[in-house]
């Protein structure tokens, strides 16, 4: 038995939404879903594992769509790519993000509610003058007689060393992690790795703390 399309996968999910009237799969890259107040949400999707502002340009080239429903489950993201997207107020996301979507009066704006907390928490702090997604998991805050910082966001429960590793080796470039994750704990071994590395690993009411002061020595 042949497996289901991504878009035969979203229709079973949704098609019980009692503020759907009506889901179309136009074609394999083409699916529109009417919400009930009429408007549209037109799909289109991607199985890419980066992205960035060039992808972004060709998916959309001839494409007049809402949404680019990534298929892999964390595609590296990067900033430019958010940039022309917002440029052009479309959305990139997964299924969750389709579902999510559809629950709002309206497709555009967007933000999954993590990253949504994190740069309006950001923009509020009266030291920071700018927050700029640098790509799907790092932040750039300017501050206000202060260095520029870059922070990455990291969502784990219990938020240990091979995550920190991880992280590391895939974004070469960052000054402390954010424990997104208000829940569950920071774990020893990455305690440890604190003490020996300059890497700072906050909780957010840490973060809001340090932006108020200096990080870098030779600044």
């Amino acid at each position: 038995m042949a497996s289901k399309s991504p878009f035969e996968w979203l229709k079973d999910i949704i098609k019980e939404d009692d503020n759907i009237e009506s889901i179309d799969i136009i074609n394999e890259n083409l699916m529109h879903i009417k919400r009930n107040n009429s408007t549209i949400l037109r799909i289109t999707k991607s199985s890419l594992n980066e992205y960035f502002r060039r992808d972004i340009e060709n998916i959309l080239k001839g494409n007049d769509v809402d949404f680019i429903l990534h298929t892999v489950k964390e595609p590296f993201i990067d900033g430019s790519a958010f940039d022309y997207l917002d440029s052009k107020k479309k959305i990139l996301g997964g299924f969750g993000d389709v579902i999510k979507v559809l629950g709002q009066d309206k497709n555009w704006p967007y933000l999954p509610k993590e990253v949504k907390f994190i740069k309006r928490g950001l923009e509020q702090h009266t030291k920071v003058s700018r927050v700029r997604r640098l790509d799907n998991k790092r932040y750039e805050i300017s501050r206000y007689g202060l260095e520029t910082v870059i922070i990455i966001a990291l969502n784990d429960y219990d938020l240990g060393i091979d995550s920190i590793r991880s992280a590391a080796e895939e974004f070469d470039t960052f000054d402390a992690v954010l424990k997104s994750n208000p829940n569950g704990r920071i774990t020893s071994s990455a305690v440890e790795l604190i003490d020996t590395k300059n890497i700072k690993v906050l909780w957010w009411r840490e973060l809001m703390g340090q932006l108020n002061l200096k990080w870098k020595k030779n600044y």
